[in-house]
């Protein structure tokens, strides 16, 4: 028997191969569907770990701790407890103890934080020792400065009411402040609006007896923690910690948790979808191995007919003939198993093995065998079955029972009512900390759309072919005429039809999916990042940020000097260059860039510059005197501060050094502080009557006065002319203290402080706009229009602004936000400080050593991200890896309908042959007998072929798409469009051509005479 069946299978090798090929198919596919899973979900945990920030993934244990309870070891001991009470391999856990008090300098003080790290000297760049010693301290470079300390000094700290000499060994420097350590240990204030800590030892701490102290312990796991341990595990090792850790009087924070449960989520998104591409592509699998099973079988009628005749039993026929499919099935099933086994993947979400994955892909290998053997035995039923005059008739009979029309009926009611699920899903306003699940029934509307499409087609072809027979043979067009009268008696055309409709839809669905998610992730990446690459950097000031970048950059080709405050929602870019660097949309206030930028920086005038090692201020003090400080700007110097002491009476120079001003300042501001006070004039007696009362002089506080005539240095300078033009002076912009009384005379500017205690000394040079243009975004376009407008420019700095265009989102800092020029807002903020946090945006032009040519500017680069890489981030989420292996299941749903094809037309091939070589004897054109041979089925083709083209748009956009391109939904930017052009014609040709090859191959060289070539 076996022997039978080896030898039928050689007589019929092209229906045989084809069975094999498409069960290698459908086998290696539905084997990879576990193995993929695996990978794509231990892949999304490693990228999620990897972008999340430090915040996400990380756990906080803060206890208070009284003076009974300070110890040396406290923080060691701490670190021990949580470490062990999370019990989570590759977390970095440091203790971080702090003290709020006061550095105590005569009558100021300075309130700054007393800290113990642990770890702290190997994080730092020291000059000096590191603390070892109780009452030492690291203090910061810019702390050190505002002190006027260095290492050796000493100074005085107030915990609390009593006072305690510390000695400063070492002054220290952030090696990286954005690595994890400092972000975990939530101490450096990158805007600089709150002074660094000082660093010290935990004996220091103990020493100091402060009544108080705050000890927080951060657990940070690394990128790689889910790739060992499955984010439910954390969870719950986190939650545990939390419980027993609260117990022993820690408050616990857990991100961390958070983190696991999101990318568990995630996980589940696909574990959810990929089966739904696996079912689609199974149901296919079958039902293209039915059809060419069942038309395979017309070849073997004739056999089976004979085998009756011969008096043959059922079950014999049942294995003489579903044998001739099943070998092949069961063949191709161990090939397609045994490609997917080398690319295995190991453990896959909750922990599972890979022996269980493993185990999961034969099983899904299996299913598909069995299934494809069922559905050939279905097929073989008919014909076992059929009467002997029916199996030998050359003509297979066109009937079909009503069975076809129910499961075309029940194909019907599906496709609505998936559809009205998926659109309902994708209509739902999404619900803020939800995660939101599509049900099986819209994940599946797509195909149920196409299948239900496909087999009205296929109850139209037929009677439409049949007309147009009709009509063509009337007409006299024998090539149509043959070529609708085949496509209407052949019993293969409507199931067909229906099944390659369904594989062109879901193809062009998968691929304008694909597409539309990879643009997705493209623009967030876009938007997120700003330009092709983003250095995170340090500066001494926005001011030394940007005369850098100008430097390395001096046609603004390819850096831009940003200040982006996210918690505001503010970016302040340089507008010269925005049009060149920033990947520029419409949507962040309109298409041009360069309009935009110009709208943001309005004309402003000269700056006030000098240059020279010692400065010289010509100043008079009309009443009273008071102390003088000039604020200058330097590039690659943070602030020059001279201080020309007090002035007091009549016109006279003050001459002091200016660090840092030989190549030239930029006069900021002047600092005033009045410290006496005058008695009034009384007029001359003889002014008064005769018989007035004598008057009585008061004596009372009266404001000072300070007259700056020049401003001199070896070149350049502020004469008094500009002094004398009070267009050229302001006071602080916003709220806050009471300003100064400005003034001019032709001898220059007169300045009248405020009472030291409550007004704001500083008049500023006025080279800005009275407001700052700005583009507003989503709803601070209605806040700025209901009242004043002000924007915190930077920490602490908020200014007046004027609203110069509207837009729907800002790069970088995203939706309800605001663009602003950074050196117009910086000339306004008149702070030469730093911001929230600084970076140079770049293009991919830019050279390779950037980095160093900006460090040699002052200005030290601590990271970067670049478009492409979280473009890439985005492209290892969960619906990006879902729509890979959709796309996967619509290319081989595309072989699977071709192969059926191809059997089909080749088990027709001999008799319609046959029949053409009959018609070519009888007159027929060998042209028209050509047309006829390979005209039927390529027109059954490109049928489906527009059909399917054509139901896929609405698939793609009246139903929408049920999986978001991210998991949290994002949406500042618009969706790009569900379908282009492009990717939806690029689909629709590699289906074409592949139809057209399998037909062409399938249809053999026809002979001359209109018959099949040998």
């Amino acid at each position: 028997m076996f022997g039978l069946i080896v030898r039928a299978l050689a007589s019929r090798r092209a229906p045989s191969i084809t069975l094999f090929l498409l069960t290698v198919l459908s086998a290696g596919a539905a084997a990879a569907a576990p193995q993929y899973i695996a990978a794509s979900t231990r892949d999304l945990a490693s990228a999620s770990a990897q972008a999340a920030p430090v915040a996400d993934r990380a756990v906080f244990m803060r206890r208070g701790i009284d003076t009974r309870d300070l110890r040396p070891d406290t923080v060691s001991q701490a670190e021990q407890e949580v470490s062990a009470a999370i019990g989570l391999p590759a977390l970095s856990v440091h203790g971080t103890w702090m003290v709020n008090g006061s550095v105590v300098r005569g009558r100021d003080s300075n309130t700054m934080l007393l800290v113990h790290r642990s770890g702290f000297c190997a994080e730092v760049v020291l000059d000096g020792t590191c603390p070892s010693r109780p009452g030492e301290i690291a203090v910061n470079e810019a702390t050190a400065r505002l002190l006027g300390v260095k290492a050796g000094d000493r100074l005085r700290y107030a915990p609390g009411y009593e006072q305690r000499p510390l000695t400063v060994s070492a002054v220290y420097r952030i090696a990286d402040p954005y690595s994890d350590y400092w972000a975990a240990a939530r101490l450096v204030d990158a805007s600089r609006a709150q002074p660094a800590p000082l660093l010290t030892t935990p004996e220091t701490i103990v020493a100091a007896q402060p009544q108080t102290t705050t000890l927080v312990v951060d657990a940070v796991a690394g990128g790689d923690l889910f790739a060992r341990t499955a984010p439910l595990a954390v969870r719950d090792h986190v939650i545990d910690a939390g419980r027993q850790l609260g117990q022993r009087g820690f408050e616990p924070e857990t991100p961390l948790r958070v983190l696991a449960v999101n990318i568990y989520n995630s996980q589940l998104d696909i574990v959810y979808a990929v089966p739904i591409s696996l079912v689609e592509l199974l149901a296919f699998c079958w039902i293209a191995l039915f059809l060419a099973v069942r038309h395979g079988a017309l070849e073997r009628h004739r056999d089976i007919g004979l085998l009756k005749l011969r008096g043959a039993g059922r079950a014999r026929m049942l294995t003489l003939t579903l044998g001739q499919s099943a070998l092949p099935m069961l063949a191709g099933g161990l090939v397609g198993l045994a490609a997917v086994l080398p690319l295995r993947a190991g453990t896959g979400i909750g922990g599972m093995s890979a022996t269980t994955t493993d185990l999961l892909s034969v099983a899904a290998a299996t299913v598909t065998v069995v299934g494809a053997i069922l559905a050939a035995a279905i097929a073989e039923r008919r014909a076992l079955s059929a009467p002997v005059g029916l199996l030998m008739r050359a003509v297979p009979p066109r009937h079909v029972g009503w069975r076809y029309g129910a499961v075309d009926g029940v194909l019907v009611i599906l496709a609505l009512a998936g559809a009205y699920e998926a659109w309902s899903y994708a209509s739902r306003a999404p619900v803020a900390g939800t995660t939101q699940q599509s049900t099986w029934l819209a994940l599946l509307a797509p195909a149920l759309l196409a299948f239900a499409l496909g087999v009205v087609l296929a109850r139209v072809v037929v009677p439409v072919a049949a007309r147009v027979g009709r009509r063509a043979l009337r007409a006299g067009r024998l090539g149509v005429a043959f070529t609708a009268t085949e496509l209407a008696r052949r019993p293969a055309v409507p199931r067909l039809t229906a099944l390659l409709t369904a594989a062109v839809t879901l193809f062009c669905v998968a691929v304008t999916t694909s597409d539309t998610t990879t643009r997705s992730g493209a623009e967030r990446a876009a938007n997120e990042i700003g330009a092709d690459q983003v250095l995170l950097v340090t500066a001494p000031s926005r001011g030394a940020l940007l005369a850098a970048t100008r430097a390395v950059d001096q046609q603004g080709r390819f850096a831009m000097a940003v200040v982006a405050s996210e918690d505001a929602g503010v970016l302040a870019v340089d507008a010269t260059r925005l049009a060149t660097v920033a990947r520029w949309r419409g949507e962040y206030g309109g298409a041009d860039a360069a309009a935009v930028a110009a709208r943001l920086r309005p004309e402003a005038p000269a700056p006030l510059t000098v240059s020279g090692e010692r400065l010289t201020l010509t100043a008079a003090a009309p009443r009273g005197s008071a102390t003088v400080k000039a604020t200058l700007g330097a590039a690659g110097v943070a602030v020059v501060t001279v201080d020309f002491g007090r002035v007091s009476g009549a016109r006279a120079d003050y001459s002091r050094p200016a660090e840092g001003c030989a190549a030239g300042c930029r006069l900021v501001s002047f600092e005033i502080v009045g410290k006496g006070a005058v008695r009034p004039v009384a007029e001359p007696p003889a002014t008064q009557p005769p018989d007035a009362a004598p008057t009585v002089e008061p004596e009372y506080p009266a404001p000072d006065a300070v007259l700056f005539s020049a401003l001199r240095g070896a070149d350049g300078g502020v004469d008094q002319a500009t002094f004398a033009d009070r267009s050229r002076w302001r006071t602080a912009v916003g709220a806050g203290p009471a300003p100064a009384a400005v003034s001019v005379t032709p001898q220059g500017l007169v300045i009248t402080p405020g009472r030291p205690v409550d007004s704001d000394p500083y008049v500023f040079v006025d080279d800005s706009p009275e407001r700052l243009p700005a583009i507003a975004a989503g709803v601070r376009g209605a806040e700025f229009a209901a009242s004043d407008p002000h924007v915190l420019a930077f920490p602490g700095i908020a200014v007046p602004i004027s609203v110069a265009g509207a837009a729907r989102a800002v790069p970088r800092v995203g939706r309800d936000a605001v663009l602003i020029d950074l050196e117009t807002a910086d000339l306004m903020g008149g702070d030469l400080g730093g911001g929230e946090s600084l970076q140079v945006w770049a293009t991919d032009a830019a050279p390779a050593d950037l980095a160093e040519r900006l460090a040699d500017h002052g200005v030290t680069v601590f990271g970067s991200g670049t478009i492409a890489a979280r473009a890439e981030s985005y492209s290892r989420q969960a619906p990006p890896s879902t729509i890979r292996f959709q796309l996967l299941a619509a290319a081989v749903m595309v072989l699977l309908s071709a192969g059926a094809l191809g059997v089909i037309v080749a088990v027709e091939r001999r008799p319609r042959g046959g029949e053409l070589a009959s018609l070519r004897h009888q007159g027929l054109t060998a042209r028209t007998a050509r047309r006829a041979m390979f005209g039927g089925y390529l027109m059954v083709a490109t049928v489906a072929l527009v059909a399917g083209v054509l139901t896929a748009l609405p698939a793609r956009t009246i139903l929408a798409a049920p999986l978001s391109a991210f998991p949290d939904r994002w949406d500042v930017l618009p969706a790009p469009p569900a379908v282009r052009p492009g990717p939806l014609l690029l689909a629709a040709v590699a289906a074409a051509l592949v139809f057209a090859l399998v037909v062409a191959l399938a249809s053999g060289r026809p002979r001359r005479d209109g018959g099949e070539s040998a």
